[in-house]
């Protein structure tokens, strides 16, 4: 009695698994391994916008201030030292505005809350091999309800501004700034525009410690495609996509829905996603030295319909 029911166990558990290995790789496939070492706290992830087969990254907090690129499966193919510090970048976004190529980092990271002022810093896409370091230009910010620990920017060149959204406080907000370089004592305002539904209310995934549980819904990474209507947002456990008609903004789009949601790959900390140059697809990575880089193929799980009254 006991060997039927271990193996009908058995028989249940090996289903399960195939079902979650079925899920992962009907929407997403290992894109390859991130092979230089000293990448190995990926939190922001954007293709390049000049050179095809070429992304972006960037380390978090702590960090030397360097952008690496690589191929999709992760290869190297050069590094660039910028001129910024490495308070505590969180994101990393790239984009085409007045027929130059640009990327821009997030230096928002604030775990606690004590940040008065952070930075976005923009510089032209490098070419490699690097000639020198790289010249930034900077943002510097507060958002308008106070210090937020944010890892997440998105570039929306066509109506001069950033999407940001805020991290481990619900609701979520999304927060817009000019693209306008400050300077002096100078400070930009990031405003909010919306608060976002949390997009997973389940336990906290297994691979992460308890002490992140509260920020198990909130973003860790967004992009935006380059005609600004789909928003890509990459949780610890989930990646979402909203989109908006061409007559309304994000406040009209978040808040009509629906959005639609896809489970992640188990990893361990996924931090960074960027939509590939057609924004039909996407690359994930996260924290960890050669760690594993997914592509997504731009498809959800079908709808579900709703329960009957």
């Amino acid at each position: 009695m006991l060997g039927a029911a271990l193996m009908v166990w058995g028989w249940a558990v090996a289903a399960a698994a195939d079902s979650v290995a079925d899920t992962y790789f009907r929407y997403f496939r290992p894109s390859g391994h991130i092979d230089e070492p000293a990448l190995n706290e990926l939190s922001g992830l954007a293709v390049s916008r000049r050179t095809a087969g070429r992304w972006w990254g960037l380390n978090d907090s702590g960090n030397a201030p360097m952008l690496y690129a690589m191929s999709p499966d992760g290869r190297s193919q050069g590094q660039v030292t910028v001129s910024s510090l490495n308070t505590d970048w969180e994101d990393l976004a790239s984009y085409q505005r007045d027929g130059q190529a640009w990327l821009a980092i997030a230096d928002t990271g604030d775990n606690f809350g004590f940040r008065s002022q952070v930075s976005i810093w923009v510089l032209p896409e490098p070419t490699l091999p690097a000639k020198g370091i790289a010249q930034t230009r900077e943002i510097r910010f507060r958002f308008e309800d106070g210090p937020r620990d944010c890892e997440s920017l998105a570039a929306d060149p066509q109506r001069g501004r950033f999407l940001l959204i805020d991290k481990g406080r619900k609701p979520a907000g999304l927060y817009e700034l000019p693209m306008t370089f400050t300077a002096g004592s100078e400070l930009a305002m990031a405003k909010r525009i919306a608060d976002l539904p949390l997009i997973w209310e389940g336990p906290v995934p297994p691979a992460l410690p308890a002490g992140v549980e509260r920020y198990r819904g909130t973003p860790t990474a967004i992009d935006l495609s380059p005609d600004g209507r789909k928003l890509l947002i990459l949780t610890y456990k989930h990646l979402a996509e909203f989109e908006r008609r061409a007559d309304e903004d994000w406040p009209q789009a978040i808040a009509r829905g629906p959005m639609r949601i896809v489970r992640l790959p188990r990893q361990r900390i996924l931090e960074a996603a960027g939509y590939e140059a057609d924004a039909n697809s996407a690359l994930i990575g996260g924290e960890d030295e050669h760690a594993a880089l997914w592509r997504w193929n731009g498809r959800f799980p079908p709808a579900k319909a709703p329960a009957a009254p």
